[in-house]
């Protein structure tokens, strides 16, 4: 159980490692093939259809893409994330750094407590978003400089898993 009188214990839902690729096929049909990883679930971000979806770079409106592939590792979640168009920390992760580890995230039961606590530590939001699943929202931190890659933080829907789920004929599996 999380601690809500002390912050940094909003630091111990690790769920997930985030991997910036210039082509995601690419990447999934080695990973697969030599590693054995997968099954694999591949989406387009933001899911076609979702008119609710906010965008957010360096703390204005955003106006960026990206296809994104989830596998189980353990306990672990890896997201593959491949910029597809506009402007986004992953794009400019790619164009900076090449293809490699971007982040780590964790779940979090309210954004609001946790970007209010790092603002105190001078660490801001450098992009955020609507999740996959309505209702749920995620934030990637500024703290590269601090850290020597991103934090992410994701807010889940209250009875889920925090997993990012498929999307099956433009609609949320799971």
């Amino acid at each position: 159980m999380q601690d809500a009188t002390d912050p940094k214990q909003l630091f111990n839902d690790f769920v997930q490692i985030g991997v910036i690729v210039p082509d995601i096929d690419r990447s999934i049909k080695a990973l697969s093939e030599v590693f054995g990883i997968g099954p694999w679930r591949v989406i387009d971000w933001p899911p076609a259809g979702r008119t609710d979806i906010r965008k957010f770079y360096h703390g204005e409106p955003g106006d960026f893409t990206a296809r994104m592939a989830f596998a189980e590792l353990g306990p672990v979640e890896l997201e593959l994330i491949q910029p597809v168009a506009g402007q986004s920390i992953w794009a400019d992760f790619l164009a900076e750094h090449g293809p490699g580890i971007h982040h780590i995230r964790f779940n979090v039961p309210e954004m609001e407590p946790v970007i209010e606590y790092l603002a105190g530590h001078d660490i801001g939001v450098a992009q955020m978003g609507s999740g996959i699943r309505p209702g749920t929202s995620w934030a990637n931190l500024d703290t590269e400089r601090l850290v020597g890659f991103t934090i992410e933080v994701m807010k889940t829907a209250p009875g889920s898993s925090g997993r990012t789920p498929a999307i099956v004929d433009g609609k949320v599996q799971g």
